[in-house]
């Protein structure tokens, strides 16, 4: 199970309360940015703890192995541009233009 965006979520949702509710006990600003931050910081703490229960619970998904083999994807187009004036690179794929010799 990807657990990534858990902590992420907690605390937008934290956030987004706090913010709710400081907005409707008419906070000042400075009141609600501090109970904003204080907010994130708990709301991450609570979130990474969720995260590495659900990690240490859940086992994560099993990778199929193909022993070993490597697939190489065949490009007909680099055989056709090198034909062309084109000098291609077959590791990265990159193409360079070469001048003709006449």
């Amino acid at each position: 199970m990807n657990t990534r965006k858990v902590p992420l979520t907690v605390m937008l949702l934290g956030a987004l309360v706090t913010s709710v509710v400081t907005y409707i006990n008419n906070y000042t600003l400075s009141e609600m940015l501090v109970a904003l931050f204080i907010s994130l910081v708990v709301f991450l703490i609570l979130g990474l703890i969720v995260s590495a229960v659900l990690n240490r619970f859940v086992p994560p998904p099993e990778e199929e192995e193909q022993d070993g083999e490597v697939i190489e994807k065949d490009s007909g187009e680099a055989d056709d541009s090198d034909q062309e004036g084109e000098a291609s690179d077959s590791d990265t794929g990159v193409f360079e233009k070469t001048e003709a010799e006449p």
